[in-house]
């Protein structure tokens, strides 16, 4: 623990595991977020069409929050459904923060105004702000915002992202009780990842689920059509075509949310990275180059749509994006089951 046991505000690249690390290094451990990342095994790929008009969702994960990470440094962590900003607070009398899973799109500060929903978030709540407000640490941004407490409340009840809604779930971290041996526990997390994303028992979820991403975005310009409303990148209330926006909250997803592009592909790559280091194998890093190349082509699609989405575009050049969703989601899908189905034989 610091010389208070105070929780200091970081921030990093995965909400979730940015979170973590920040509430175990006010509990004395420090450790790298790719780290966390590798080990806690939710690393893949999840695909949920959505009904009508709105966006499909598509996240770099296939488990949220699966704890595996802390269970292997011995850290205690109680899960409580506070519903009320009190109940959020007494649970803060006791540690320097607590972890709880939200709905981005409600979230004020960043702008959506609910027209975008998000249930797989996470942020640390730091410390109550009198008595109808709480500072929150999101590890999206360089200092710690104030949310009001029915703000707050609304983004840890909210309804609007299902499977992904966040059931008012709170996280309180125990201190780290040991240091995890990356070379001996490095590879059992590779394996399970191996297991779950090539074999997941979902068509929803890891390969099955980026094939689905390339056969449903093809309907979407059948599926998703009409003049919707959205917040645009600027957080300003626009009217748009309904493509136009299912497009670019797919950027978003892989850009802002860690979907492929510069998040959650490359974490995974500096984690096999790291195992090559510490096991001497060298096919960990001949996996991670995999990794590498297939986030490259998310993040090229993902910056193409958000640039496509800060402009008035034509329907056709719209469909001609959707055909670059298609053969994106083919090619990263190829890449990764070659990676995956190499590291297998470790």
């Amino acid at each position: 623990m610091n010389a208070t046991g105070r929780y200091v505000h970081r921030r990093g690249i995965h909400c979730e595991t940015a979170c973590q690390c920040a509430l175990l290094a006010a509990g004395g451990y420090t450790v790298d977020e790719e780290v966390v990342f590798g080990l806690d095994g939710g690393f893949g790929f999840s695909f949920f069409p959505a009904n009508g008009n709105a966006p499909d969702i598509a996240v770099g994960k296939q488990a949220i929050l699966p704890l595996r990470a802390a269970r292997l440094m011995g850290v205690e962590v109680a899960v409580h459904t506070p519903k009320s900003g009190v109940g959020l607070a007494k649970l803060l009398e006791s540690a320097p923060a607590v972890m709880t899973r939200v709905d981005l799109g409600l979230l004020p500060y960043w702008g959506l105004d609910g027209r975008s929903s998000f249930g797989g978030y996470f942020v640390n709540v730091v410390r109550p702000l009198g008595a109808d407000a709480f500072e929150v640490s999101d590890p999206a941004f360089d200092e710690p915002v104030s949310v009001s407490a029915a703000e707050l409340q609304a983004a840890r009840s909210s309804r609007n992202s299902p499977p992904l809604n966040p059931d008012w779930k709170v996280y309180v971290f125990g201190a780290p009780r040991r240091t995890p041996q990356l070379n001996l526990v490095g590879p059992v997390a590779v394996r399970n990842l191996c297991r779950e994303i090539l074999r997941p028992g979902s068509r929803h979820l890891g390969i099955a689920g980026m094939r689905l991403l390339a056969t449903t975005a093809a309907s979407w310009p059948q599926s998703k059509h009409g003049e919707v409303e959205d917040v645009d990148l600027a957080g300003h209330v626009v009217r748009t075509d309904a493509l136009a926006r299912q497009l670019l909250h797919l950027g978003r997803q892989i850009e802002s949310f860690g979907t492929g592009g510069g998040l959650f592909r490359p974490m995974i790559g500096r984690y096999l990275t790291r195992m090559a280091d510490s096991t001497g194998d060298a096919r960990y890093a001949d996996a991670a180059g995999q990794f590498l190349e297939s986030g490259r082509l998310w993040s090229n699609l993902g910056s193409a749509l958000l640039t496509a989405g800060a402009t008035a575009t034509a329907r056709d050049d719209l469909k001609t994006l959707v055909d670059a969703v298609a053969d994106t989601a083919r090619s990263a899908m190829d890449i990764e089951k070659r990676a995956l189905t190499a590291l297998t034989t470790l």
